[in-house]
């Protein structure tokens, strides 16, 4: 049997000799004072970068034109959207989804009523232009028997010094199949287009648009819908309750020819046979 030897036994300590060196007060093979100035020179250097960075941004940020974009010409196709991700979808059935729908339209009447946006010419947020739907931000209410309202609101994007082919512009909404193609083409719902005269009158001396400074937010249409309570308690068992509105922008008064450019908006509402009150 091999006796002992402690020559060959490393000891329980290995692994902390690697952090610090036996018999020393070197740790990782350098002193103290050696650790004290890395850090204090990596300090400065990062400290340096970040302030030649920031003062880079400064600069850059100052060649910028508020007003003008620098670079043009890349998104010259109009979309038509809503102006809020929340203000896609209209929720009867659930209070935390309406009062998203409810959170983003205040917004976007703030948006529009703000300091920035009263000048000369510009879209006003008012009931001349917006019709039922100028305050129409309801709180949800889980009473059957209460009127189901709300509004959605179309517009299409800012594009720097961009006019229609056609100065003729209107928007016009109709029912769909929509996304699992079996929406109810007649749902239990009113669907009105609020001032749509005073609305493509706005669209037509908006453009070409150069600035928010010198045109302001572009003009919003508005579109009411309303539950009818007497067209849902007569729905048959079989009917979908799927309900999709899909909306789009025309170049002619008779609404017969659309902007090929453009994008679709497409809306969703939802409700249920118990939204309202049995009779």
């Amino acid at each position: 049997m091999p006796q002992y030897d402690p020559i060959d036994d490393p000891g329980p300590s290995t692994s902390l000799m690697y952090l610090k060196n036996a018999g020393t007060s070197l740790i990782h093979s350098r002193s103290k004072e050696d650790w004290g100035k890395l850090i204090i020179f990596y300090f400065f250097f990062y400290a340096c970068l970040a302030a030649f960075f920031a003062v880079c941004l400064i600069v850059m940020l100052q060649t910028l034109d508020d007003d003008k974009p620098t670079v043009i010409g890349r998104t010259i196709k109009p979309k038509l959207a809503a102006p809020s991700p929340d203000l896609y979808i209209m929720n009867f059935e659930k209070e935390e989804e309406w009062n998203k729908y409810k959170v983003a339209a205040d917004e976007l009447a703030e948006k529009y009523t703000a300091k920035d946006n009263k000048g000369v010419g510009f879209f006003d947020w008012s009931e001349a232009n917006l019709g039922k739907c100028y305050n129409q931000s309801k709180p949800f209410n889980s009473d059957k028997d209460s009127d189901k309202v709300g509004c959605f609101y179309i517009g299409l994007n800012r594009i720097y010094n961009w006019t229609p082919e056609k100065k003729t512009l209107s928007f016009d909404c109709n029912w769909s199949v929509g996304k699992t193609g079996s929406g109810n083409l007649d749902p239990p719902f009113d669907m009105e287009m609020q001032k749509k005269v005073e609305i493509a009158a706005a669209l037509k001396a908006y453009y070409p648009y150069t600035s928010k400074a010198e045109n302001g937010l572009q003009p919003m249409q508005a579109i009411e819908i309303t539950l009818d309570k007497e067209k849902l308690a007569a729905m048959s068992e079989t009917a979908s309750l799927e309900t999709y509105l899909d909306c789009s922008v025309y170049i002619n008064e008779e609404k017969t020819e659309k902007m090929d450019s453009s994008t679709n908006a497409n809306f969703e509402i939802i409700y249920s046979k118990d939204t309202i009150a049995d009779e």
